[in-house]
């Protein structure tokens, strides 16, 4: 039914926002489609003017920021421009693990907190919250970032996911509600078999989604198991990858296989999306309206095409802000305007957020991403936690303690929570460590797999 998409769009959509309290996100949304397309001077003044007024309200209401700002011998009239943002220290993870209630805003009221939770590539778990206003405005950013992949709100879409969180509620209302708004259909990647990549196939088939969603990793997975068994896939329209970083090869793979273009994109949860291709496809555009992003290196910002840490100022998120934060990420600036003509600054590419798929001791298959969300996040008390496996169904977590480590309880948790996912019969050792050290490129893996998933890949 054509009509359909539009319906969702023009009634369905904006009638479940209403009931939300949620009509913000559709405000937001006019806008970003508008500010998309200002020079970048104008879109720098817009950051500046919403950087302002996070300064002082973090600096008035933030038991954190005040501190900062204090040892620094500053206050938020000192800072003049976008650039003097740097006179402030980075905002490493482990300040939010120990100091996380002194960053949010003070009577702030407790019912427009909105509870998060990450335990992210880097195997540093962290709670966080979000305004009300907050969710609406990342909502909208997510839309409009689809639509660069063709993707509105109405169309048939299918996500390659593992995040128990982001699953539908399986309840009839659930259930009704995502049928009248044509949610996406979930294909759990939590856990990947080769029956239930099998599934995938044929429930994609049946269900022809216009838009596949899919962590990058998974995507490639399930495009290679389509090509060892010689399947037909569906081919979508477009195909946008996130979570873990895409390779140039892997991109190629997935447009081979399902002769559709890849459409790139860079966040995380602490503040949603951060980057997206657009049909150039000529780097990632920054959701600049609503984030200011740093590259910095040893010796200061990075110039284009230099590597260098990712920072990022929410410029939003007033109750809890998260000012010069260090997500874990390296990254780079493009050179020169995109041809598509919006003046959002553009990351030419994103590296350190490389995951490998673990193997369990009867075959399956879980994402490092997984592990590090569902069952490391659960446990601020192990701190940092790299897995490494070396053989099937065998893991060795090493980890550099947090606060209040138990290493009886801790370990026994690891232990309990890893088999839960991986099977019962898996091993698992752990090591106590003072430093988890990058790799000489500069990236923490927070899992490193040598098992290489073949039983997944043969012919028939």
């Amino acid at each position: 039914m054509t009509f359909y998409p539009k319906l969702v769009r023009d009634v369905f959509y904006p009638l479940s926002l209403w009931r939300g309290g949620e009509l913000e996100q559709l405000r937001c949304l006019r806008e970003y489609e508008r500010t998309q397309f200002l020079s970048p001077d104008s879109i720098r003044d817009l950051q500046w003017s919403r950087l302002r007024d996070l300064l002082d309200r973090a600096y008035a209401r933030c038991p954190f920021y005040r501190e900062r700002f204090d040892r620094a011998g500053l206050t938020p009239h000192d800072l003049r421009g976008l650039d003097d943002l740097r006179a402030l220290p980075i905002l490493e993870k482990r300040d939010i693990q120990e100091r996380g209630e002194d960053m949010v805003a003070r009577d702030w009221p407790r019912g427009d907190l909105i509870p998060n939770q990450t335990g992210g590539s880097t195997g540093t778990p962290i709670s966080f919250y979000l305004s009300k206003a907050r969710k609406c405005s990342r909502a909208a950013a997510t839309l409009r970032h689809n639509r660069w992949a063709g993707w509105r709100v109405g169309d048939r879409a299918a996500v390659l996911w593992g995040a128990p969180r982001d699953r539908p509620a399986n309840t009839w209302r659930s259930r009704l509600r995502g049928a009248l708004l044509r949610e996406p259909m979930w294909l759990d990647t939590g856990h990947l078999t080769e029956a239930s990549l099998a599934e995938f196939h044929t429930n994609l088939l049946r269900y022809r989604p216009r838009i596949l969603q899919a962590y990058a990793r998974a995507a490639v997975l399930f495009a290679r198991y389509l090509q060892a068994v010689n399947a037909t896939p569906h081919r979508p329209h477009a195909i946008v990858t996130s979570a873990e970083v895409l390779e140039e090869e892997d991109r190629r793979l997935l447009e081979d296989v399902f002769g559709c273009p890849v459409y790139n994109r860079y966040g995380c949860r602490e503040v949603s999306v951060i980057a997206s291709e657009c049909s150039a496809h000529c780097g990632l555009h920054v959701m600049a309206e609503g984030l200011y992003v740093e590259i910095e290196t040893p010796n200061g910002p990075a110039a284009p095409g230099e590597m260098g840490s990712i920072l990022v100022t929410d410029l939003l998120n007033h109750a809890m802000p998260l000012i010069r934060y260090r997500i874990g990420d390296l990254g780079a600036w493009a050179n020169g305007a995109c041809p598509c003509g919006r003046g959002l600054p553009r990351l030419k590419s994103v590296s350190g957020r490389v995951t490998d798929f673990l193997v369990g001791d009867d075959g399956r298959l879980v994402s490092g991403v997984f592990l590090a969300t569902y069952v490391i996040a659960q446990r601020p008390s192990l701190g940092q936690v790299q897995i490494l496996q070396r053989q099937r169904g065998a893991l060795t977590y090493r980890i550099k303690p947090g606060r209040n480590f138990n290493p009886v309880e801790d370990l026994e948790y690891l232990q309990n929570a890893t088999r839960r996912h991986l099977g019962e019969a898996t091993s698992i050792d752990s090591e106590v460590v003072n430093e988890l050290p990058a790799e000489p490129s500069g990236k923490f893996l927070f899992s490193r797999s040598t098992v290489t998933p073949e039983h997944l890949c043969h012919s028939r």
